[in-house]
Parts: structure tokens; sequence; C-alpha cells
């Protein structure tokens, strides 16, 4: 094939050009190998194959330089929710707290529990930061391995004190150290002035959340370092706790649990064997899960206001203050109040009134309230300022929170110390209190399959039940919201025994 040019003179820029696509176009139109498709310029694209998209991949691309993920490659699992914030960074020290031993323990509640917890480092100064900005943290758990003495300032105990408050837990590790534990008992006692620390009794639902715990091994100190298992000696746990209602708030330990945690037998310090370190771990990660809710509930402020005008003169029940941590559900005595004025013809003083034995108004209210997680431990005098006022004509009614053993065994020494020929008897079914406002033959009792009959005892002096007692938690259910491992009747059970021993008190 020849090719004739034009001459120069005859529009030499467009000639050129269009030789130049037609070679260009023989040349990408020539034959390749057998079976090749031929590949052309002319005409338009052909169009794209036909494909469905799922309605979560119809975004925009990515901007480069990001590669998009091909379908093929595992997806990153997400982020599991932050149980543990491990405190460091003190100022006084520099000190990095124990950072391993929270990887560790949380690895042994998945594989436990079979729920998947994460963790984050966490200083005192976000901690103090966040509170000043009017929030709390959110973390259910802030731990602090105090190996080194505690020197808090002010403003970094508000912030815990807030914290803990608003429904969180401050766990403290004092890996064994008598310094560290002095320290950390001494900051309790500003942070908490009105709270006691207490060592928990051995059937404090800690020690049984997950692991049923009657005695840890405490191995001896060493000079050098253990490479078998140490030498121990057994005992029940030691753990104790800050409460506030029927939470625990505040858990400390002076015996180390790091150590255990991480499955080492440090030699130097005071401590509890790897073995039953991992079990309390794993305890206290499921206590202080279970009781979220509880925590939640307490740290909101609930007003009850009942009418500012009654035909009747007011009644006021007044809840007596002792050592046993005595106001364990504060909003109980107020909700069953508000259910005496709507559901009865009394007429209820909302006011809460709160007195210790020794004042000298209590003989003007003769409705009294009692309950607590602890002894009482009423001193002598104010044991007969009680069995004086219940001779006078006054009555009390009272109950285990949370059907605390502790405090059962101790309101029950109280009432042999008063009354040594009149014991707690338990009234019959058929008793008239069991239907003085309200008949109540059998009652739900929190986490128990089938309903039972409830349960009031009664000192009866001359025919005058002068002490009403429940050994299952009644302040619980009257709150509506009580712990998961309270021992105490449901919330509509409760308030119709609560109203038919005010009634039958009041008669």
């Amino acid at each position: 094939m020849s090719l004739a040019f034009p001459s120069r003179s005859r529009r030499p820029r467009r000639t050129w050009a269009m030789v130049l696509t037609l070679l260009l176009a023989l040349t990408m139109a020539a034959p390749g190998a057998m079976g090749e498709e031929r590949i052309t310029i002319w005409g338009t694209p052909p169009k794209e194959k036909p494909h469905f998209t799922k309605a979560a991949e119809g975004f925009p691309p990515l901007p480069l330089p990001v590669v998009p993920m091909r379908r093929s490659e595992k997806k990153r699992p997400p982020a599991p929710p932050k149980l543990i914030a491990n405190l460091s960074d003190f100022s006084f020290r520099g000190w990095q707290g124990s950072p391993g031993s929270v990887d560790t323990l949380l690895a042994n509640a998945k594989r436990d529990l079979d729920i998947w917890y994460g963790w984050e480092q966490l200083s005192i100064a976000q901690v103090q930061r966040k509170h000043e900005a009017g929030v709390d943290h959110r973390t259910p758990i802030l731990y602090l391995c105090a190996y080194y003495p505690l020197e808090l300032t002010e403003a970094q105990r508000q912030a815990l004190v807030s914290y803990v408050l608003s429904g969180g837990t401050l766990l403290i590790n004092c890996c064994g150290q008598d310094a560290a534990y002095a320290s950390a008992r001494a900051e309790l006692g500003k942070m908490f002035p009105n709270y006691l620390l207490r060592r928990l009794p051995i059937e404090h639902p800690l020690y049984h959340s997950y692991f049923d715990m009657q005695t840890v091994r405490y191995p001896a100190p060493a000079a050098a370092a253990v490479f078998d298992e140490a030498p121990a000696a057994e005992g029940e746990p030691r753990i104790q706790a800050i409460e506030l209602g029927t939470r625990a708030a505040v858990i400390l330990s002076y015996e180390d649990l790091a150590c255990g945690w991480n499955q080492w037998n440090n030699p130097t310090v005071k401590r509890v064997s790897p073995a039953d370190s991992t079990k309390l771990g794993v305890n206290i990660v499921t206590y202080v899960t279970a009781e979220q809710r509880l925590a939640k509930f307490l740290a909101e402020t609930r007003e009850v206001a009942g009418p500012t005008v009654r035909p009747r003169q007011q009644l006021s029940i007044v809840q007596l203050m002792h050592q046993g941590n005595w106001n364990p559900n504060p909003s109980g005595l107020p909700l069953l109040l508000k259910e005496v004025a709507g559901n009865t013809s009394i007429a209820v003083k909302f006011d809460a009134t709160t007195l210790p034995l020794r004042d000298a108004t209590l003989f003007d209210h003769p409705l009294l309230y009692m309950t607590g997680t602890y002894d009482p431990a009423l001193g002598r005098d104010e044991a007969a300022i009680l069995h004086r006022h219940l001779q006078s004509g006054g009555t009390l009614i009272a109950d285990a929170a949370a059907g605390r053993r502790d405090f059962d065994e101790g309101f029950r020494k109280l009432c042999a110390a008063m009354y040594p020929d009149h014991p707690l008897t338990p009234l019959p079914p058929d008793h008239p209190l069991f239907k003085a406002f309200a008949p109540i033959t059998s009652a739900k009792v929190n986490h128990e399959p089938d309903a039972v009959q409830p349960r009031i005892e009664a000192v009866v002096v001359e025919g005058r039940a002068v002490v009403l007692y429940s050994p299952l938690g009644l302040g619980d259910g009257w709150a509506h919201q009580f712990s998961v491992y309270a021992r105490c009747y449901e919330t509509k059970d409760a308030l119709i025994l609560g109203q038919n021993m005010v009634v039958f008190a009041m008669q």
C-alpha cells in the first residue's frame, strides 16, 4: 500500500495529524496471538459487566493512598469495653503502676468468664482534669497498685471521691508494703470520713461471686527467689472495703495480688498465692460488673415529697443511726412512706428523720426503724435507751439489709440483751400482721424460683409486739433497686409487708 503525501503548500499540519492517527489505528488493530481479542480505539468502550453491591458497601471510594480492604481479608474485631483503668504517673514517684498484671488478670477473666474486657493506662492528673471539667471517669474500676506510700493532693482526693460516688469502684493493692497500706488507710479516711473501712466477712458476695472462696494461701516471705511453690499458711481472705449502700465501692488488699495475677512468687513481699490471687481477681471483676446497675442507681439523688396539708397529725418514722452501716438503702424508707401515704389514711411526714439513740428528741417519735449490713454494735447505754423507749410504748421495725448475716447475728444479740425472757419468735401465717393492710400469704425472694411464706419475727411483751424484724431485706425492695446478691423480698411483696408492719404497729 502506498501513500501519496500532499505538498507543503496544502494544509500540512492537518494532513500530518491524519496520517499519524491512521498509523496508530493500524498498529493497535494488528492481530496478535491466536485467540486474543483485537483492541481498538474506535467506537465507545464496552459496558462494564453487571455486578451487585450490598448496602453496606455503597460508600464513596477512599482517598489515596488508602488501600481498600479486600473482602477475603479478615476485618479487625471491635475493641472490647474497658473495665479497668490502671492509675499511674503519680508526680511524687513517677511510678508506672502494674500494667502487665492488669492485662493478665483480664486474660484470666476472659478464660474463666468467657467475657472479653479491655483496660487503659490513666494518670491521676487525667482523672482530676475530668472532674474539674464536670465529667467523671466512666471506666468501672480504677486500679491503684500502691507499692509506695500515697501522697495525694486535696484536688486528687476530691476527683477520686466523685468517681466513687458516681458509681465507680476504686481498687487498691498495697503489695504487702506496710507504709503503702498505712498511707492508703489514711487517704481513705480523708476521702470518706463518714464511712468505715472494714474487713469483709467471709459470707460477703465478693468471695463467692464466681469462685467459692473460704480460705486462701499466704506464702511466707523469703530472702531469695523461690522457684518452687513457697510454703504457705491458709486463712480467710482479708479484703477490706468501704461500702456505699450494700455495694463495696472501695476495695483494698494489704497482701499483694498483682504478682499472683502474673503467676510470680515474689519472695520479698507479703502476698496471696498465685492461684488464689487469680481467683480473687476474677471474683472482683465478676462482683463489680454485676453491681453496676445498683451503683448507677445509688449515684442518683431522689426526692420524695408528700402533700403539705393533711387532716391529721403526721406520722414520723425515725431511722436509727449506729455503727453497722445504718443507711444502706437511702431511698428505701422514703419510698415506703410514699406508699403508706398513697394507700392508707395515715398522714405521713416525708422529711427524713435520722437520729442517734442518745438524741434527746428520740422519745417524741413512737415508731423507730433500724437496718444495716453489719452488727449495730450498740453500747450498753444505747441499748438501755432503746429498751426504755420500747417499754414506754414505742415499736421498732428492723430488717437485715440484703439479708446480711453479720447484721442478723448482731441484732439477735441486741434483742436477747434487752429481752432475755422474750426471744425473737416467727409470727404464724395467720397472724393479724399479714393482713393489717393487704393480705399476703406468699412472697417472692430475689433469685428464689418459688414464692415462700413471708417470715416476720417479733419480740412480744405482755401481748404487744415491741420489735418486728425481717431477717431478709425489706429496704432493698422498698428502694425499687437492689444488689444482685441481696437476699431480700422483691419490690411488690416488700412494700406490702412494710405497709402491713407500719399499719399493725399503729393499731
